[in-house]
């Protein structure tokens, strides 16, 4: 009991230790991918959905958040053994903010260091996948990607049959008309909606511009094409939204003649959590079955604009 005692308390400051120290930039180790050469080319995943950090539980951030994505091309800018860059994107895209906060990082890194960045599309490269895609100088896909659903969604439920059916009533104090716009226990009244549709045309405008000038496509082209449909790998290139097919090896080698290099080592940056990390993961409390089952059907989405595939 008595060494219980000490693991619980030991574990407890290690937590406190993670959770009030600042945040420090991620470093990545490099797993070895193909080549032998002198320079690198550095593979960065952006795997799953896009999303804002979550810093409180401390600890790194993965390469699916601006946060995670802005480390591992901070370490790819000092190191000076690295020639490109090609983001492996596998992801249906997610929030507005943080997609094009992403978008921006690479814009910048491109900026200020002149590494070219190449992206190369795996199973799904879709929404913000594609918003975040657009600011590489090359797009590589495979033939049976899904990518597109060019567009913005803005989810809100609405619980008001059942609420009437049920007698549940909601009490709303507020300081003006609009303050509980989207509220889940009444219709949605028609102005409300105007306002809302106002904030996604407002989003869907930028996504069509960031298109319009990362792949060179005239702005009436770019909206005919962003109806949220999803294309395939096949699809998108005779539309001009990819440039070629094939995988990894395809997009280093573009990344490598972007960089005027042959003689190149491709890498990966990889995590590997530490203690602290996984003792946090371990400690942390686990979500509600109630908010897991609300997770698992899609119900669960903050209300905010998405750049996002929804099937």
């Amino acid at each position: 009991m008595a060494l219980g005692l000490v693991g619980l308390a030991v574990a407890a400051i290690v937590l406190i230790l993670a959770v009030d120290s600042p945040t420090a930039p991620t470093v990545y180790d490099e797993e070895y991918v193909s080549g032998d050469g002198s320079d690198k080319i550095v593979a960065v995943p952006l795997e799953g959905e896009i999303t804002s950090s979550d810093d409180t539980l401390g600890g790194t951030q993965p390469t699916a958040t601006p946060e995670g994505l802005a480390d591992a091309l901070r370490q790819a800018a000092d190191d000076a053994s690295v020639a490109a860059v090609v983001l492996e994107v596998n992801s249906p895209g997610g929030g507005v903010t943080a997609s094009d906060e992403m978008h921006q990082s690479i814009l910048d890194f491109k900026k200020n260091t002149g590494k070219p960045v190449v992206v190369s599309m795996e199973d799904t490269a879709a929404s913000g996948g594609y918003y975040v895609s657009t600011a590489a100088d090359r797009i590589v896909a495979n033939e049976t990607t899904l990518t597109g659903s060019l567009g913005v969604i803005f989810e809100l439920n609405n619980f008001a049959e059942a609420a009437h059916k049920y007698g549940i009533k909601q009490v709303v104090i507020k300081s003006g008309k609009y303050k509980d716009m989207g509220n889940a226990f009444r219709e949605m009244k028609p102005e409300e909606r105007e306002i809302l549709q106002s904030v996604v045309d407002e989003s869907y405008s930028r996504f069509v511009e960031v298109i319009s000038a990362g792949r060179h496509i005239p702005k009436d082209r770019v909206r005919e094409i962003a109806d949220g449909r999803v294309y395939s790998g096949s699809q998108a290139k005779e539309l001009g939204l990819v440039d070629s097919f094939g995988g990894l090896d395809e997009a280093a080698a573009i990344a490598g003649k972007l960089a005027h290099t042959s003689d190149t080592t491709v890498v990966r940056y990889v995590q590997e959590p530490t203690l602290i990390e996984t003792l946090t993961e371990r400690l942390a409390p686990q979500e509600p079955q109630a908010e897991q089952i609300m997770d698992a059907a899609g119900l669960n989405l903050e209300p905010k604009p998405y750049y996002l595939y929804r099937p």
